[in-house]
């Protein structure tokens, strides 16, 4: 943790300072926070596949807080999330200077107004993760995936990039200390991660796919039944020395 603490005191300032004011340098400097931060976790990567390098919307089962610190620690990206995320202890602080959309997933026309935003962010060559299930669950399964943003990558002709991710301990059974449900307390929830000894976070990144040769609807079912099938698939099957 002494590492972590180190990165943090170096590079928060430096984020939240005029210069933080240049997106792109802040979402890298963002990156080796969040990276700092689950090494210091003691999590280590798993991971399958490589993502797309064309502009794609990124979709991506949700599980925990620590699904944006793994994933953007390892990929320069922007987010939407909803609304409360900004109040995340010290994660909200940072996504907020790093280009996120924030949304309320409660109103569909606010939520339909971003979808012009987030067509321009991947046009211009930044990946875009959204979470589809809008909020997280225990890992054990997906939750039915809410097509809407889809709709912004089928305008603009772009790639959907499908990523699974799940969480286990070093004896292959799934870790659910890890999930963030709900009314979770934050603070019970990094306390319940420390006490693990070690964490493998598991990242698949699935083929991308072209949005145009969907609707938005059949593209949100299949990416829901794509990642279902690899949690349900490695999840339990795997110990690790």
């Amino acid at each position: 943790l002494i590492q972590y603490l180190v990165l943090t005191i170096i590079t928060i300032p430096i984020i939240f300072s005029p210069l933080g004011h240049y997106i792109p340098k802040q979402r890298k400097i963002a990156s080796r926070l969040y990276r700092g931060c689950y090494q210091a976790l003691n999590i280590q990567l798993v991971i399958n596949g490589q993502p797309t390098q064309q502009p794609a919307l990124w979709v991506c089962n949700h599980i925990s807080w620590l699904d944006i610190l793994i994933l953007a620690g390892n990929n320069a990206l922007d987010f939407i999330a909803k609304s409360e995320v900004a109040s995340w202890p010290i994660i909200g602080k940072v996504i907020r200077r790093t280009g996120t959309l924030f949304i309320e997933r409660d109103n569909i026309f606010k939520a339909y107004k971003a979808l012009p935003e987030l067509q321009q962010r991947i046009q211009s060559g930044v990946p875009v993760l959204v979470f589809p299930e809008g909020t997280t669950s225990s890992g054990e399964s997906v939750l039915p995936f809410k097509p809407m943003f889809y709709q912004a990558a089928i305008r603009g002709n772009m790639l959907i990039q499908p990523i699974s991710i799940h969480y286990e301990r070093s004896d292959g059974s799934l870790c659910k200390e890890v999930a963030f449900i709900g009314d979770d307390d934050f603070s019970v929830s990094f306390k319940g991660i420390l006490k693990q000894p070690k964490i493998f976070a598991h990242i698949t990144y699935l083929p991308a796919i072209e949005a145009k040769q969907w609707h938005r609807k059949h593209m949100a079912l299949l990416n829901q039944q794509q990642i279902n099938k690899i949690i349900n698939g490695t999840s339990n099957k795997q110990a690790y020395d």
